[in-house]
């Protein structure tokens, strides 16, 4: 039987003085971190996916190849959010994760972004092709399903700036 699996991951992080700018807003720089260090944890606690034992076990791994990024409310130190995440697409070496980081009290949207991964050979140092078990839990999880759809990051903003603050 197969396993059911949510297909939006989230948790909460709080904003830490040492991540903000001298203003007290989360640093632009450190929201990314903020994305990846949820995914990565959502990842292990929700789908049993530890990317870096794979990448030990395997020899292959994930690596950021773009962020593209969204900055719609500002956020502050010592402020709780909720980092939501999911799988939007996947290819055969590739993958495309949205989060948004989310108000947990008033559920605006902070920020949104879509992070593109590719799926490398660590010692040969080129592309490698998902294997069959990931493919079908990216399958299981992906909204979108699996190859590229024709959206832009910028419609995809447009879209939740005027839309409920759910993903997608």
């Amino acid at each position: 039987m197969k396993k059911e699996y949510s297909k939006i991951l989230e948790s909460k992080a709080l904003v830490r003085f040492e991540d903000c700018d001298p203003f007290g807003h989360l640093n632009n720089g450190r929201y990314i971190d903020y994305y990846l260090n949820a995914r990565e944890d959502q990842l292990r606690d929700n789908y049993g996916l530890d990317i870096y034992a794979l990448g030990k076990q395997t020899g292959k791994a994930w690596v950021v190849a773009s962020n593209q990024i969204a900055y719609l409310r500002e956020v502050k130190f010592m402020e709780t959010v909720t980092i939501k995440t999911c799988l939007r697409w996947y290819g055969s070496s590739d993958l495309l994760m949205e989060g948004q980081m989310v108000n947990p009290e008033t559920g605006a949207i902070i920020s949104v972004i879509w992070t593109r991964f590719a799926y490398i050979d660590i010692r040969k140092g080129q592309k490698a092709e998902h294997s069959e078990e990931l493919t079908e839990l990216f399958d299981s999880v992906a909204i979108l399903g699996e190859g590229k759809p024709a959206e832009y990051f910028e419609d995809r903003v447009k879209e939740l700036r005027m839309a409920a603050v759910v993903l997608p």
